[in-house]
């Protein structure tokens, strides 16, 4: 019998980029990563250790060339070691990925001019698995992913928080410190850095800046889409490859008064 039809999961990626950008995403704010590997696609819903942040992932198989999974696995790695591991990917690499469970081995096979074979201690998942929340928002922004990370960039000068203000037409970022202040406003136009803006209502948030800064530098994709309701946890959302998604949410920072 074909060895790949025993495993219980086997997959082949060619854009080792893709994988890269995986890593790095997760990489920004979590200490291991908490997979499941069903027939449909890896996914990933996870807090970081503070619980102020959530990255939910989504992989689906076909952006896989080879995908075949039987059952359902649980499998957490190390970030440490999975990003230690994807910088040793070469460009023009093939990746092939396969669970050995008798071992308790992830397997990352890098095929190029030569062909190298990493395999990673599986590490005990949690007790309990993180369920999927579905929030509701009252706006929906869709910008160029370099117009919100310049905007991180310019109120990081001054300040540690980032307060995101949404009225109908504009979407505002502004920060006020010690040194100063400092403000971005984007408005909808034809050569507007923000593409789309849906407003249900007026809304006005605040969130700390360093994990702000964190979720731009995992950002890969031309385009970002934001969801926030007035001091409520934002979210940001991007795509991955062919149909694959990260989402990040996190939780606002209330001001005392």
């Amino acid at each position: 019998m074909d060895e790949v039809q025993t495993k219980m999961f086997h997959a082949t990626l060619d854009s080792s980029k893709t994988w890269k950008q995986i890593v790095d995403a997760l990489a920004t704010l979590l200490t291991e990563a908490h997979f499941l590997i069903k027939s449909n696609g890896i996914s990933l819903i996870q807090y970081d250790s503070s619980r102020a942040a959530m990255i939910d992932l989504f992989l689906p198989s076909d952006i896989f060339q080879e995908y075949n999974c039987k059952g359902e696995h649980a499998v957490s790695l190390g970030l440490d070691e999975l990003v230690k591991v994807s910088k040793r990917i070469a460009g023009d690499d093939r990746l092939e990925f396969n669970l050995d469970e008798t071992q308790n081995r992830f397997e990352i096979r890098m095929i190029g001019q030569a062909e190298r074979t990493f395999k990673i201690q599986i590490l005990t998942p949690p007790e309990e698995r993180t369920q999927k929340i579905s929030p509701t928002f009252e706006i929906r922004a869709e910008m160029l992913s370099d117009a919100f990370k310049q905007a991180v960039k310019d109120i990081g000068v001054v300040s540690n928080h980032m307060k995101i203000t949404v009225r109908k037409g504009s979407l505002d970022f502004g920060g006020v410190g010690d040194v100063g202040e400092a403000e971005v406003s984007m408005s909808l136009g034809d050569e507007s850095l923000l593409q789309s803006l849906e407003v249900k209502q007026d809304a006005t948030s605040m969130y700390a800046l360093s994990y702000l800064t964190e979720i731009a530098k995992a950002i890969s994709s031309e385009t970002l889409t934001l969801r926030m309701t007035g001091n409520k946890p934002v979210m940001l959302e991007f795509s991955i490859a062919e149909g694959g998604l990260i989402k990040f949410l996190l939780a606002p920072r209330i001001e005392r008064r």
